[in-house]
This record gives structure tokens, sequence and C-alpha cells, in this order.
């Protein structure tokens, strides 16, 4: 028997609800933890205490903080953001879901406490508009206040560079940006584009949009555009944006509109689409003159009236067969962990690790990286 210092006091409740809530079967878990079935019973029905290290890795091998294994009463699963997803009643987020929600989260609140004691100011344009605004008005606010000149839209090359320079832009804005599909920089731990394509936290301290990097490219842009939509009106929320549809709520359906205006403004779109072209020609102009996905084009063409249902019907029919899908992870590991985590806040942990006011192994931890990898990254070598 190990000594009572040697246990882990846990809650049978909290114990019972981990092993319930799915993910990882029983008979995984006694492995994992070499013990058996019977004791795993005992610590949920009959108030046993398992030694503090089976204690930690049952946490960690059932995704949970091990903080809550000592919680009065089972944690409530709710999403920690509004969810403007359309899921019917049988969906349940993803054990990766959460956690990379949680995760993010734990990020964003690190910067808002470290702009709060930088004594930033607050950011005007977060929650600057309501529904009630003009969807121009406020699409022109985000290009202004980012820069999205016709200037701008002239030095993008393709859809990758399109989400990148965007993501920049938003950045220099204090907007954090984050574009991955895993969670933190784990890669086995990843986040299909099909349960999230996006969310956004309206603070306006540390405003954050994030990308899930694992879509299409394409429609990876016109995301963070309606993500900053979110922001511009003060919704966080988590979604799917679809650009070929208006939207089946009113913050999704005005975000949908703010994002197709910022990205593709009526006034140059008029001046870009030639009336003696055929559709087709149109979209493939276009689509390389805005870099945003035909869809967008599609549905700007039709509200704007410049074809009718039957031909939008027809010619998206015909971009659904050529879509550039996201290329595989890879490459350079710190242009990844760079990416993923956002530029801003990259170099603001690293700023705090260099001034010494954030030790090596938390700022390791705030990346998601290992201790020799940060300081790498601390001393410029990469």
């Amino acid at each position: 028997m190990p000594a009572t210092n040697d246990l882990a006091f846990v809650n049978p409740r909290v114990v019972a609800w981990a092993l319930n809530k799915g993910g990882v079967s029983r008979a995984m878990l006694a492995e994992t933890l070499k013990v058996s079935d019977e004791q795993l019973t005992s610590w949920e029905t009959r108030g046993a205490h398992p030694p503090f290290p089976k204690a930690q890795l049952l946490a960690k091998t059932l995704r949970i903080p091990f903080g809550y294994l000592f919680l009065p009463s089972p944690p409530s699963l709710d999403l920690p953001l509004p969810d403007f997803r359309n899921f019917d009643s049988n969906y349940s987020p993803t054990p990766n879901l959460r956690e990379l929600l949680n995760d993010v989260m734990v990020k964003q609140d690190w910067y808002r406490d470290l702009m709060r004691d930088q004594k930033a100011s607050k950011l005007p344009f977060v929650g600057s508009f309501g529904l009630e605004d003009d969807v121009e008005e406020v699409a022109t606010d985000i290009r202004e206040t980012l820069g999205l000149t016709p200037k701008f839209r002239g030095l993008v090359r393709d859809w990758a560079d399109h989400i990148t320079k965007l993501a920049k832009a938003a950045e220099q804005a204090r907007i954090l940006v984050m574009r991955s599909s895993v969670v933190g920089n784990v890669t086995r731990l990843s986040v299909s584009y099909k349960e999230m394509q996006g969310f956004a936290i309206a603070d306006n301290m540390a405003p954050l949009v994030f990308v899930n990097s694992g879509d299409f490219k394409a429609p990876q842009v016109f995301t963070l555009a309606h993500e900053l939509a979110h922001i511009w009106i003060g919704q966080s929320g988590i979604d799917n944006p679809d650009e070929t549809k208006p939207g089946k709520n009113a913050v999704e359906a005005f975000s949908n509109r703010v994002a197709a205006e910022v990205l593709v403004p009526e006034k140059a779109f008029q001046d870009e689409w030639r009336d003696s072209a055929d559709g087709k020609e149109n979209v493939r102009n276009l689509v390389r003159e805005f870099w945003v996905s035909a869809f967008v084009i599609l549905r700007r063409a039709r509200d704007l009236g410049k074809i009718d249902a039957s031909e939008y019907r027809t010619l998206s029919t015909s971009a659904a067969a050529n879509v550039t899908k996201a290329k595989p992870g890879g490459g350079d590991y710190y242009r990844n962990v760079s990416v993923r985590m956002g530029g801003r806040f990259k170099d603001a942990v690293l700023g705090e690790v260099n001034r010494g006011t954030l030790t090596y192994r938390d700022g390791a931890r705030l990346v998601g990286v290992k201790v020799p990898a940060l300081v790498k990254m601390a001393s410029g070598d990469v």
C-alpha cells in the first residue's frame, strides 16, 4: 500500500465523469496505467485513492487538466465560446477541439495581461459596429484599419500569400492571428476543418482570430476576413463560414457579407467585371485579381446582378471541381511554430523572455515548444 502522502485524494464523482466522457476505452486506460479494471472501478465508485503518479497519468491519458480530478463536482463541458456552427443535436465536440480552444484561450489571457501591464490602450475598433450597421461601412473601416488598399491587393501573388499578408496586416493592428490545425504544436492532435474552420475572441485589449490551416487555401482567406468581422461587431464565437451561402443566423450572415465586401469591394468588382466576357472567364480573371475562391466571386456576381441563379449553379458546380487543397504539414519547424502561434504572440513571449520577466520554462509552455527550441528562438538563431 502506498503511504498516505503518496495518494491523490481525487473526487470519485469527477473520476467517474472523466472515465465516462469518452475518447479512451477502459481496457486501453487500464493497460496504460497498468492497473486492473477493478482498481479503476474502486477509484470512481468506492472512494479509493490512486497513487499520485497514477492520478497524473490518468489525467494525461484522458486529456483533462490534472486539477479537474480534485474539483467538488464534474466540470461543465460547454464550449468556452458561443457556437455559431449549425451542427445537429447529436454533435459532441472532439477532445482535440476542446483542448485547442483551451490552449488558445490561455495564450490570449496571457497576452491580455501583458497588454494591461504595459498600459496599452483599448482598441477602438473592437465592437465598434453592430448588426444594424451598413455592411459597406463596416468593411471600409476594416480595410482602412488594416491598410487593405488596391496597392496591397496588387502585391498578392496567390491564395497562400494572401492569407499570410492579411494575417500580417491584422497583427500590425494588434490583433492576434493564429493559423493551425493542431493543438499547440502537437501534430498528432489535429482538428478537422470540417469540425471548426475558425473562431474569434472579441476582446478590446487582446482580440484574437483563429483560422484552421488544414482547410483549403482560398477558404482560409474568407475565414480570416469573416473572423475579423466578428471582432468589429464585438461577437466572439466558433464558426464554419460558408462562402456559398448567406448564413443561417444574423451574426453569421452579417459577417459573411462583411467578409465578402472586405475582400472584394463592390466598386472594385464592378470595375473589373467585363460584361463582354462570359461568366466563366470573368470568374477566372477575378479570382486572380482578388485572390479569393471562385465561390466568393460567384456570390458577388449573383448578388450584384451579373449572373442569374441558373448560371450561378452551373458555374458553382464547375468551381467545386477545381479547388486547391492546403499543403500537408512539413517544412521548416520554426516557421510552422510562428504561423501557428502568430508572429505577434510569439514575439511578445520572446520579448518577455529576453527581458527576464518570463522564464524559459514558462515561455516554452506558452509557445508549445521545448526549452532548447525556445532558447534557439530567443537568441535569434532561427
